[in-house]
């Protein structure tokens, strides 16, 4: 077959939304819904996209596959890292297991390469994704598990309201101070927009207290609260969580999951009230890194995960990924 790989250009953008509808539907027999191509559009909304590393396989001059490389800032032991997501990758049916994805992707690898990425991350196939160079287990999608009971919260005085481009002056600065050592952390970004609403099921708001700010928080509330990004001091952590539950069960009592390590919401919540903390942290063979720039940071994380030195990392995809929240729900 006469495949070219190349950059998407825009007048692909139908084309490459038809490949990933095509990809996927029926991956979920209950519900028709295929959120890839609505991900694709909004991955393009990152402030660091690059066209580039969105590539498409054509033949016969049709669009037939495609893998998107998403680059974002990451914190590796401590140390600022750029690094690159791969999600999604598509090839239409009847191409598919002919070697198009392969190509798609080392393509991918090589480009991302040559433009400074050190790493590639992705959550996909432990039977296909090693075969590139992916080592399995490297991070968990969980953290903590919370169980609060604050039987005299008062909810009097607390507001949450959704973010506005002033609150971009602070957020992202207190993000980078909380996470600072940690063993790897994924940096939204510096626009509003990636610290806002992307899912029907989630929402992003800043939670005040007398009208002063505590802090930004996203979670979503479906089963069970479920926070997936959590900035704020931490003397003002105790009293966000107790709102969140109160508005999410009717009481500041019940369960919650936080997407940041047992040990620092210990830390943050000790002589606090009533709560329960146990380790959610679970990294699936699923959850892969690929090294493209050896001799560094990630390099050593990936070394220290596999000998056990380390807990592997917990990472939160930014708020484009909510798009898939409450699929099955």
């Amino acid at each position: 077959m006469d495949i070219k790989i190349r950059s998407e250009r825009i007048s692909d953008y139908s084309s490459v939304a038809n490949v990933n509808y095509e990809a996927f539907l029926g991956w979920h027999p209950d519900n028709q819904y295929v959120s890839e191509p609505v991900l694709v559009d909004l991955l393009r909304h990152n402030s660091l996209f690059d066209p580039e590393l969105s590539l498409v396989a054509e033949f016969e001059g049709k669009v037939i596959g495609h893998v998107l490389f998403s680059p974002f800032r990451f914190i590796v032991l401590g140390r600022e890292q750029m690094g690159v997501i791969l999600a999604p990758a598509a090839v239409k049916p009847e191409f598919q297991n002919k070697g198009v994805g392969s190509r798609l992707i080392e393509e991918g690898h090589r480009k991302a390469k040559e433009k400074g990425f050190v790493f590639s991350l992705l959550c996909g196939h432990e039977g296909y994704y090693p075969r590139f160079g992916y080592k399995t287990a490297m991070f968990s999608e969980t953290g903590a598990n919370v169980n609060i009971c604050r039987e005299d919260f008062d909810h009097e005085g607390f507001n949450d309201r959704p973010v506005k481009e002033e609150d971009i002056k602070w957020i992202p600065e207190l993000w980078k101070s909380q996470h600072a050592t940690e063993a790897i952390a994924l940096m939204p970004g510096e626009n509003i927009s990636e610290w806002s609403n992307q899912g029907m099921h989630c929402r992003c708001s800043v939670v005040s207290k007398n009208n002063r700010i505590l802090g930004y928080v996203r979670y979503a509330s479906l089963k069970r609260l479920n926070i997936k990004e959590l900035v704020a001091k931490s003397e003002d952590v105790p009293d966000i969580l107790a709102y969140l539950v109160w508005k999410s069960y009717g009481k500041a009592q019940g369960e919650m999951s936080i997407l940041l390590p047992a040990e620092k919401i210990n830390a943050m919540l000790v002589n606090s009230g009533n709560y329960r903390i146990t380790e959610g942290r679970i990294a699936h063979k699923a959850f892969m890194m690929k090294v493209l720039q050896h001799a560094g940071p990630v390099e050593d994380y990936c070394e220290k995960v596999e000998k056990g030195l380390i807990k592997p990392g917990i990472i939160a995809f930014p708020a484009m990924f909510d798009i898939d929240d409450g699929r099955d729900k």
